[in-house]
């Protein structure tokens, strides 16, 4: 399960129509990245980690430009022109990496981290260890085991012990001081509605907000969701609600 999800990001995984044009980075000499807006005044900057299939590369091209401020993707280590090894370990070095460049590159911008389905375990790791302004998780998972369950129901219980380097935002949530946003959808088939609020559940200051129709895909793409993530980023307030459908 683990080669699966690392394979996503290795190969010529980059798509031949995107949206915006992205720039690439060169975070250190043998990490790199992509971003976009990197010029462009504003206060904040996005820090964003795509789910499986998106490459730094795919994840700026296809949301940077719906944001107005510099938006920063990493290449893992061991993947696209990121040289080393892919695994647990260097795939939070990457994310750190990827914070220290932003937060050296734009000293006086409040950093935003956001994650998509299996990248929402790095940006709950980076929240956890950075000072961030506010964590997006759209469609994310505890651990692992939200993930494989839904290929190989086997990962229950004492069974969760054999995923091997195990990524574990339940854990990451204990540490994470800065205000969290869950996202999730009605629609979406991947990681439901209700797995969503059990994240939520994870942070003690977290709000849970459901979509109507959006597939696991669209979060990011939606007009709706990216004026609800604007509208969160302009209050930079720790939310108190919880909102989640029975």
């Amino acid at each position: 399960m683990q080669t699966i999800s690392y394979s996503f990001y290795k190969g010529n995984r980059q798509l031949t129509k995107v949206s915006f044009v992205p720039q690439e980075i060169q975070i250190n000499d043998s990490l790199s990245g992509y971003g976009y807006n990197l010029q462009t005044e504003s206060d904040k900057v996005i820090l964003c980690f795509g789910g499986s299939m998106y490459v730094a590369f795919n994840t700026v091209g296809m949301y940077a430009g719906l944001f107005d401020c510099p938006f920063l993707s990493v290449d893992y280590y061991g993947t696209q022109k990121s040289k080393g090894k892919m695994n647990l370990k260097t795939m939070q070095k990457s994310a750190e990496e990827l914070y220290d460049y932003a937060k050296t590159k734009y000293p006086e911008k409040s950093i935003y981290i956001m994650g998509h389905s299996y990248g929402c375990g790095m940006a709950a790791y980076l929240a956890s260890v950075r000072e961030c302004k506010h964590l997006f998780l759209a469609s994310g998972y505890r651990t692992n085991a939200d993930l494989y369950n839904k290929i190989i129901p086997v990962f229950w219980g004492p069974n969760k012990v054999f995923i091997k380097n195990n990524i574990r935002a339940d854990k990451y949530a204990k540490n994470t001081t800065c205000p969290v946003t869950v996202l999730g959808s009605d629609s979406d088939k991947t990681l439901s509605a209700k797995l969503q609020k059990k994240l939520a559940d994870c942070y003690s200051d977290s709000e849970c907000k459901i979509f109507h129709g959006i597939k696991h895909e669209d979060y990011f793409t939606t007009d709706e969701v990216i004026e609800f993530i604007k509208e969160r980023m302009g209050r930079n307030i720790k939310p108190t609600a919880s909102s989640v459908p029975e």
